[in-house]
């Protein structure tokens, strides 16, 4: 396998991290907003509990996604694919 298809492969399973957060945190968003209009003190409650723990949800889906765009860059960069330098002579006795 090529190092852009390795590449792109590592990419789609770290975008595929955020699928699951990002539809908790719809569910949890919905939810929380709902909840947020009841005449129920215990339910507005919950609201701020659904909704906290969306935005914890929706804070991890965008790091996720950022480090997999930053991840993409970073291979596509020519200066990244074979800077490590030995520093020494290359087998020069």
């Amino acid at each position: 396998m090529t190092e852009t298809g390795r590449n792109f492969i590592l990419f789609v399973l770290i975008g595929l991290l955020a699928l699951p957060s990002g539809l908790c945190s719809a569910f949890f968003t919905i939810g929380g907003v709902g909840l947020l209009f009841e005449k129920d003190p215990v339910g507005q409650s919950l609201s701020v509990v659904f909704l906290g723990g969306a935005l914890i949800g929706w804070i991890f889906c965008v790091l996720v996604l950022f480090g997999a765009r930053r991840l993409r860059r970073a291979a596509g960069e020519p200066g990244r694919q074979g800077s490590g330098d030995p520093g020494g002579p290359s087998g020069a006795p």
